[in-house]
């Protein structure tokens, strides 16, 4: 086997097609290359870094890509680099390969000024990478949702979708009485003017992008996400709970028809943020942040704590 390291801009039309194959073969969904393409060059850079395994055909049999981005830390500019699309051939999945290219990546992209390395990973590779030392935890985040129709969520239970879309309203309604202007302050944020001119042209680009006022802007996506019919607040330009209210009595006036639930994957400092912060033993799925720190002098260790980062949705590539 052969690892190699490239931007995207190195590429060969035949391995941006084999990272496609590879792509429907491990997860069993295809995607086209105008996609993949989309994630890889929508970006500040125009590029990412690919890590991957060749076998001695040639083929592209594993892969972990990275999305370099700017990031604040203490108001300080540095690059980052957002740990995506990790897969790897059932016939080569070998731990010690999977490190190999994985050390490789992080060796390159040190040369190339990355200092920090991010990802979101799920919970089959959450803990390979922590015990093997590969990334270190941050955090978890919260879920907060709205269940607007239940029905739409759990079939058996339509006849409750007006009462559930009734008392939606109403909590939302209600909450926004209370809400504060009081804005949050991260430790580690976006450099948004950077990352929020091309995160939403990845993807398919279809993302609603609203201008809610007094400098109040809110990113979301409608779609259906596992049979159910799903808004997903990606980001909003101002973290408060005034912004967050805001957020979703828009949504539910303007989208009520279009969707059974609300959903803000994310970690928030306030409660009341118009949405139900899901408990941890109901959450439908884990957000696990972790890290790894190229440059050992470049960050403070404030890093390894959730509480300092803006982060939701637009973080990543999931939405």
């Amino acid at each position: 086997m052969d690892f190699v390291f490239k931007r995207t801009n190195e590429l060969s039309t035949q391995e941006i097609e084999g990272i496609a194959a590879l792509f429907e073969a491990v997860f069993g969904k295809q995607r086209s290359v105008e996609t993949h393409l989309a994630q890889f060059v929508n970006n500040p850079l125009g590029y990412s870094y690919h890590s991957f395994i060749k076998d001695d055909e040639g083929a592209i049999v594993g892969i972990n890509s990275y999305v370099p981005v700017y990031y604040l830390v203490n108001g300080q500019k540095y690059l980052f680099a957002n740990s995506i699309d990790s897969m790897i051939a059932k016939k080569y999945r070998d731990f010690f390969a999977f490190k190999e290219m994985v050390d490789l990546a992080y060796c390159k992209m040190k040369e190339e000024g990355v200092v920090f390395v991010y990802g979101y990973p799920n919970d089959n590779a959450y803990p390979v990478l922590v015990k093997s030392r590969m990334m270190k935890p941050i955090g978890k985040m919260w879920t907060y949702c709205l269940p607007l129709h239940v029905g739409g969520i759990k079939p058996a239970l339509k006849v409750l979708n007006p009462l559930s879309e009734l008392f939606c309203r109403a909590y939302a309604g209600c909450a926004s009485l209370f809400a504060s202007s009081k804005k949050t302050g991260y430790l580690v944020v976006k450099e948004h003017e950077s990352y929020n001119a091309s995160r939403y042209k990845r993807g398919d680009g279809k993302y609603n992008i609203v201008d809610l006022g007094h400098g109040v802007t809110v990113y979301y996506k409608i779609k259906l996400h596992e049979g159910v019919r799903t808004a997903f607040i990606i980001d909003l330009s101002e973290k408060s709970s005034k912004a967050f209210n805001k957020a979703v009595k828009y949504i539910i006036s303007h989208h009520r028809e279009e969707f059974d639930i609300l959903i803000y994957p994310g970690f928030l400092p306030f409660l009341n943020t118009g949405m139900i912060r899901i408990p941890r033993k109901f959450e439908p799925k884990n957000f696990n942040l972790t890290g790894k720190l190229l440059d050992k002098k470049a960050l403070p260790k404030e890093i390894w704590e959730i509480k300092n980062w803006d982060t939701n949705l637009s973080n990543y590539d999931l939405i």
